[in-house]
């Protein structure tokens, strides 16, 4: 193996029970959720409208300074 000449504590430790290895050229494909996220609600949305505003607010006097 490629891994015979690399010292102990570089080599990797395999689990015996876990599962194999993947095969060379395999990726790990990231599933994509079960579930949609529920829309946002009033407050999340008069939240952000709220930071919107400051922000603005912000930039709007920096400017007029």
């Amino acid at each position: 193996m490629a891994d015979d000449n690399k010292p102990a504590e570089v080599r990797a430790n395999h689990d015996p029970h876990g599962a194999p290895p993947l095969a060379d050229g395999d990726r790990v494909r990231r599933a994509a959720p079960p579930v949609h996220t529920p829309p946002p609600t009033t407050r999340q949305k008069a939240v952000a409208i709220l930071i919107v505003v400051i922000v603005v607010a912000a930039i709007v006097i920096g400017a007029l300074r």
